[in-house]
């Protein structure tokens, strides 16, 4: 398509990825933010257990931060965490090196004064988390970009369609003008091709006049010569004038036979195009026929219902007795019987039965041109 352009259709292939391999660096670090600030208001649990040496700051710890993550949406559905806790001086205190035991009585003090002074030193989170590909979360993400690609890759499919399409009734009314034109300037040309031999012939009668009358009397042979100045003058006026028309018929004739030629190549393109569409279908769909007028219905379809369509005949050629039938279009009587399936929505193909029950696809279309389809099949 003249209109339709190869950087927008790149740019909506490479910038999903990029645009998801940027948002799962970004999305991590948010997450590791958000995890680390979380585990810092939930990871010590009740302070008192702690003060009083009934627990083990690192079995708190260890039993508290293992549960968020069990519980946390986030793990589940994509994202790989390793979370560490250690002391400003650097004593990794999560994950613990110390098996979980209960602390004896002659070791409470002990606990509750080794629990103070681990939490008035101060604990610092440190989160590490990893999107995984092929999760709930990622997959999310690379499907909003590339549908949003899809969007915008259609947006201007259509944009370049129509303007394809105002373009070729541009050149359709610019055919038709020059063509008037021509016709117009060539009657004017043949006016002014009789008005020449007319003055011409006058030209020629009253040259014929002047030298009898400059026979008879020498004092109108000045008036005469004057006459003759004046006609001789008209006469290279019309000449000129008639070049200029021909020059500007031969311009149009010209413009006009460019624009031919191009509407033909445009057209034989089209022609091998369905001449493709005929040989694919006749090799790969033994089992059916492919009317002229459902191929050239197929060929106005755009990619994505051309797929669709091609999925229903694929199922006709198949198994035409599993196609789901929206309706009957024709069912009266001496009338044959035309079925109709929708496709992708918007989409219509009609198909019947021949005298040897081998099915043949009569039109191709969409809901747009249901009316000039149901026409055709009415003169079937």
């Amino acid at each position: 398509m003249r209109f339709f352009s190869i950087s927008i259709l790149c740019a909506c292939i490479l910038i999903p990825p990029a645009f998801y391999l940027l948002s799962v660096q970004i999305t991590e670090r948010q997450v590791e933010e958000y995890i680390a600030s979380r585990i810092e208001e939930t990871y010590t649990g009740d302070p008192q257990a702690l003060l009083d040496g009934s627990a083990r700051l690192e079995d708190v710890l260890e039993t508290n931060i293992n549960r968020y993550l069990s519980e946390s949406v986030l793990v589940r559905y994509g994202f790989a965490l390793h979370v560490s806790v250690t002391t400003r001086s650097g004593r990794s205190v999560f994950p613990s090196q110390l098996e979980t035991r209960e602390p004896g009585p002659s070791d409470v003090r002990r606990v509750a004064m080794e629990n103070f002074a681990l939490l008035n030193e101060g604990l610092t989170v440190h989160v590490e988390a990893q999107l995984g590909h092929n999760r709930l979360i990622s997959n999310l993400l690379l499907g909003v970009y590339v549908l949003a690609a899809l969007i915008t890759l259609l947006v201007h499919y259509r944009s370049a369609s129509r303007k394809t399409v105002r373009e070729e009734e541009e050149r359709s009314r610019e055919m038709n003008r020059l063509a008037a034109l021509e016709q117009s300037n060539t009657v004017r040309l043949s006016e002014l091709q009789q008005q020449r031999e007319r003055l011409v012939g006058e030209f020629g009668n009253l040259k014929s006049a002047l030298q009898n009358e400059r026979e008879r009397a020498e004092r109108n042979e000045y008036d005469l010569i004057a006459e003759v100045e004046l006609l001789e003058k008209k006469l290279a006026e019309n000449l000129a004038l008639q070049e200029t028309q021909q020059t500007e018929i031969e311009a149009f004739r010209e413009k006009f036979t460019l624009l031919e030629k191009e509407q033909r190549r445009e057209d034989k393109g089209r022609q091998k195009a369905f001449a493709a569409y005929q040989k694919r279908f006749a090799s790969l769909y033994k089992n059916i026929l492919v009317s002229e007028r459902a191929v050239e219905g197929f060929m106005e379809l755009n990619e994505e219902m051309r797929l669709k369509a091609e999925e229903v005949i694929h199922q006709l050629d198949a198994t035409p007795d599993l196609v789901t039938i929206k309706r009957k279009v024709f069912g009266k009587k001496n009338r044959e019987t035309v079925l109709e399936v929708v496709f992708a929505y918007r989409g219509r193909l009609y198909f019947r039965r021949g005298p040897d029950r081998r099915v043949e696809i009569a039109a191709i279309g969409t809901k747009n041109t249901q009316s000039r389809e149901l026409e055709f099949l009415s003169s079937l």
